[in-house]
């Protein structure tokens, strides 16, 4: 079975360096992976492809009035598999997004990758109507929200969470997977989201710290799994991917 995965955040707090290197985890341990960006700027692939952006769905369909397998799929380190939506000229938001998956769904390109995991990368403001686009048109299996230990971001995870339980997404029974901290740096900061977690009941996936290291292999246009395999963040991110892969197996 495939596990549709979405990850939802506040923009800013480093989203898709997290997806990027749990993508590389995940291909290194031994599934196929495809990493669907779901933003306006089409860059959540960037460091899994040399830090070069990878032509996205909107910019072949308008250049070439359709899309093909070679158009808009990119492979990349070791053999992930990955897509960019983008969005129409000016950006439509989530209308955007639904077009673009209507042209990925017509061609059957999903499915074709046989994928294990397929990771969805969506942040920002508009993140809410994206998951309903996506939970209409995919088999949404979870939804993971990232966050730092900042008021903004923890106040986006709580309106998230309570669109979960409201009609807001009455017709999305998509299971909230739980919290992944990220770019934690002290105690304090992890204790502050623990005590967010235990007041809204949810589930608390392992932190991944902040290190220099990320910025650094980010300059090489790298994951860190991929530039320094042997670091100790390495083993946060596959630390995480396993906890996920864990729970992948656990609902088949």
């Amino acid at each position: 079975m495939v596990d549709h995965i979405a990850f939802l955040s506040k923009g800013g707090v480093g989203t898709s360096t997290l997806i990027s290197n749990l993508s590389a985890a995940l291909v290194e341990a031994g599934f196929r992976v495809l990493q669907i960006g779901c933003s306006l700027n089409g860059d959540s692939c960037d460091i899994l492809n040399g830090g070069i952006s990878i032509p996205t769905v909107w910019d072949q369909y308008v250049k070439q009035g359709a899309i093909t397998f070679d158009s808009v799929v990119t492979r990349s380190f070791k053999d992930i598999y990955c897509i960019e939506l983008g969005s129409p000229q000016g950006g439509q938001g989530s209308s955007g997004t639904a077009q673009a998956l209507d042209l990925l769904l017509e061609q059957d390109l999903i499915s074709s990758l046989f994928p294990d995991f397929v990771l969805y990368d969506i942040s920002g403001d508009r993140s809410s109507a994206t998951v309903q686009t996506l939970r209409q048109k995919i088999d949404l299996h979870r939804i993971f929200a990232v966050t730092t230990a900042d008021f903004k971001s923890l106040h986006f995870v709580n309106s998230i969470m309570a669109g979960l339980e409201t009609r807001e997404y009455s017709y999305v029974p998509v299971p909230f997977g739980g919290l992944i901290p990220n770019g934690i740096s002290s105690s304090f900061e992890e204790s502050f989201i623990a005590d967010f977690a235990k007041h809204t009941g949810a589930h608390r996936l392992g932190k991944v710290p902040r290190s220099l290291i990320v910025r650094q292999c980010e300059l090489y246009g790298k994951t860190v799994i991929e530039a320094s395999p042997l670091s100790n963040q390495s083993y946060f991110y596959r630390r995480l991917a396993n906890q996920i892969a864990d729970e992948s197996r656990a609902l088949t």
